[in-house]
């Protein structure tokens, strides 16, 4: 049965339709029962309350799948049996005929995208251990209730592979771009699927280029995670963390949420979270390492600049911030002696403890580095140690004593840990020469210390107002981390969040890493990026060895390569490609077969009336949402407000406040990245905007040239920069 065959033709399309008809029936009618609340009759009101409730919620939840049940099916062979498995997005039980519903999160559901043939089936039943062996794969595309196509994706009886899972993949990547994140549970490739179902427990990068559907897998994975059969893995959505470069991609991805049944989770960026949780929420966060970059044609500063805030996120710093704890602590512990007397059966009985005493408490609590932060675990230390002085003896009597101990080992660790504050500290460490050199002995090299007491930024203008860097807020989160814990707060208490992704992982510096590790469940990290795309590499790692080092070593997290880039027509992906392999390695990305439209190349006349004719030129083919790249934003603001001279409104996104909300819009390359386009004008397309003798330049040029799906328009008013001019077999594809 060839894979484009039309919904008439399909020899199995009106049995399918029937099945597809009985199959919405049998939902309703489950649906009708969990609403009855007459039948959700416990023993006493209180159970009858709560049975009636948890069968409203499940009905409210398969009532979003009434109208698409699923959308494939597995003709499967296991233990002598034929059985016809149908996958969804919500698993559901038909307990009066045959028309349940398996989730794609389960792991009978992963057959549907795996190209694996055979398999073993897991658990403890009677089928454990039974061979099994996939007969067909079908895809069947159902919408409003409907059935309208469907396609055979492997078919034993046809031969094997029919190409159709291709055929299906090329026409969703045909369809418009939204305003939002689309999740892409039709249509995950075997590889994607792969890197979804990774096993939970141990940290996965996953190395892609644009296109690759990063991102959508990192939220795919979540999903994964808390499905029932992840037992002691599962993940619950309010103790998951998504962190996101930017806000505007942030509120983007976050659209995808409801579609996978991912409501509660924390979508955030990582200034954002992290001021979040030192109680800073009022600072303004500034960038000035990007500020320079972006602006300073200096090619000395910006690579100090560079160096300075790589050396800031370097994964030593998490050691030099602790050896500075300890001598802050000492210093306090020094002036200080504990004494008190307690009444305990009859008598009354002296402690003492003094400076060698605690800093030996002290000692013992850095050494252990708990997850709880030194603040907790002196306190608990020293109750202990008390206590045991006491030789108090019993529940009660243990209870009795440590109530009124509690206020006074409170008060004294007040004192140890007095004065040490994470933003005070943080940037104690790296102005004060001093204090650097005694942290940093035998630690740092002395180039290093030097790019670290260097200020290369006195050319950016400081916010009047509080603010904290992106560069210094990971040394800020690092004492926070060690004084009092890092993860989710649970009233007054820190706990590990169940699993963190991370987006555009390529920006985050390796200290950060280090730091996310403790705030997870051991192994619960999902890092997405592209070392090709580092805009914002002066904070992130070299390599990925760097980030693995950060977790633990390669044994602790393991690093997946996606090798097929599906975002963009074979011309798009042809050319960013060509772009980025001028500095880094895209040499092995495979594109999606799927044409498109020659880039267009437009040159010779004001920027503003050539970007214009490229917006309506990508209009005219039927394109709503199109992207105008800049390589700034005071760029994209003056030729916003030109346009409009050539009938083009396009909405500004200058700010990580503004959001996208479809049709033309203008923005930034470092806002741009993680979005995705119908068509894209990369306007200022020339060496005069992106130097081509610097490699943060050309790595910018790459992000500008692949947000578009469909169209690809390059306009400057001289000649194009030398990446972007085609090679021989597209000369002639000029337009002026």
């Amino acid at each position: 049965m060839p894979a484009t065959a039309t919904p008439t033709t399909h020899p199995d399309f009106q049995a399918e339709e029937t099945h597809l008809t009985h199959t919405i029936r049998a939902v309703l009618r489950q649906i009708d029962a969990w609403e009855d609340r007459d039948r959700n009759v416990g023993a006493d009101l209180e159970t009858s309350l709560t049975l009636a409730d948890n069968a409203e919620e499940k009905a409210a939840m398969l009532a979003v799948h009434v109208k698409e049940p699923y959308f494939g099916s597995l003709r499967v062979r296991i233990g002598g049996r034929e059985q016809l498995l149908y996958v969804g997005k919500h698993a559901f039980l038909d307990l009066q005929g045959p028309h349940s519903v398996v989730s794609w999160e389960s792991a009978v559901g992963s057959l549907y995208y795996s190209d694996a043939l055979t398999w073993t089936a897991p658990g403890r039943g009677q089928a454990a251990g039974l061979k099994g062996t996939v007969l067909r794969r079908r895809q069947l595309d159902v919408q409003d209730r409907a059935l309208h196509r469907v396609t055979d994706l492997y078919d034993v009886d046809a031969g094997g592979d029919t190409g159709g899972r291709e055929a299906v993949l090329l026409s969703r990547l045909s369809e418009a771009a939204t305003t939002g994140m689309r999740d892409v549970v039709e249509t995950l490739q075997p590889e994607q699927n792969d890197a979804v179902r990774a096993p939970a427990g141990t940290a996965q990068l996953i190395q892609g280029a644009a296109g690759s559907g990063k991102t959508t897998i990192g939220f795919h994975r979540l999903a994964w995670l808390m499905h029932p059969e992840r037992a002691a893995e599962r993940a619950r959505p309010e103790a998951c963390l998504v962190l996101m470069p930017n806000q505007v991609l942030a509120a983007y991805a976050a659209r995808v949420l409801p579609g996978l049944n991912l409501q509660g989770v924390n979508v955030t960026t990582p200034e954002s979270w992290a001021l979040s949780f030192l109680g800073l929420e009022k600072m303004d966060v500034t960038d000035r390492t990007l500020t320079l970059l972006l602006q300073d044609r200096d090619n000395g500063r910006r690579r100090a600049a560079w160096r300075r805030a790589k050396a800031l996120g370097d994964l030593r710093m998490l050691e030099v911030v602790r050896r500075h704890l300890a001598r802050r602590l000492a210093v306090n512990v020094a002036r200080l002696e504990f004494a008190l007397q307690v009444d305990l059966r009859g008598e009354t009985r002296s402690v003492q403890l003094g400076p060698h005493d605690l800093q030996g408490l002290l000692d013992d609590v850095q050494r252990r580095s708990p997850l709880e932060g030194y603040r907790s675990a002196f306190r608990t230390a020293t109750l202990e140690r008390v206590l045991g002085l006491l030789n108090a003896s019993g529940d009660a009597e243990v209870t009795r004593v440590t109530r009124l101990l509690a206020p006074e080992v409170t008060a004294l660790t007040g004192k140890v840990f007095a004065g040490i504050l994470p933003v005070s500290e943080g940037r104690r460490i790296v102005s004060d020469e001093a204090t650097l050199r005694a942290a940093a002995d035998g630690l740092l090299d002395e180039r290093t210390l030097d790019v670290l007491l260097g200020d290369p930024l006195t050319s950016v203008a400081k916010p009047r107002r509080s603010s904290a860097d992106v560069t210094e807020i990971p040394l800020m989160l690092a004492v926070a981390a060690l004084l009092d814990g890092v993860g989710r707060r649970e009233g007054r208490e820190v706990a590990p969040y169940d699993h963190i992704v991370l987006d555009e992982a390529q920006d985050y510096a390796p200290l950060l890493y280090a730091l996310l590790a403790r705030a997870a469940r051991p192994g619960h990290i999902t890092a997405l990026g592209d070392l090709n795309q580092g805009l914002h590499g002066y904070k992130g790692p070299g390599r990925w060895a760097d980030v693995q080092a950060a977790l633990g070593g390669e044994a602790r997290a393991r690093l997946t390569t996606l090798s097929r880039t599906y975002r963009s027509t074979r011309q798009i992906t042809r050319l960013s490609a060509r772009v980025a392999a001028t500095y880094n390695r895209a040499a092995d990305v495979v594109g999606v077969d799927r044409d498109g439209a020659d880039v267009m190349r437009l040159t010779g006349e004001p920027l503003a009336v050539l970007t214009a004719r490229a917006v309506k030129a990508i209009q005219a083919q039927g394109h709503r949402n199109v992207a105008v790249v800049t390589r700034r934003a005071a760029d994209a603001e003056t030729l916003a407000a030109a346009m409009r001279h050539h009938d083009v409104d396009a909405q500004p996104i200058l700010n990580e406040q503004a959001r996208y909300s479809g049709g033309v819009v203008i923005l930034p390359v470092n806002l741009a990245k993680g979005l995705e386009f119908d068509g894209c004008v990369v306007a200022g397309a020339d060496a005069a905007h992106y130097d081509p003798g610097t490699e943060f330049e050309s790595r910018l040029m790459y992000v500008s040239a692949s947000r578009g799906l469909h169209m690809l328009a390059l306009t400057a008013e001289g000649p194009l920069h030398p990446l972007l001019l085609p090679p021989d077999d597209e000369r002639g594809t000029f337009a002026s």
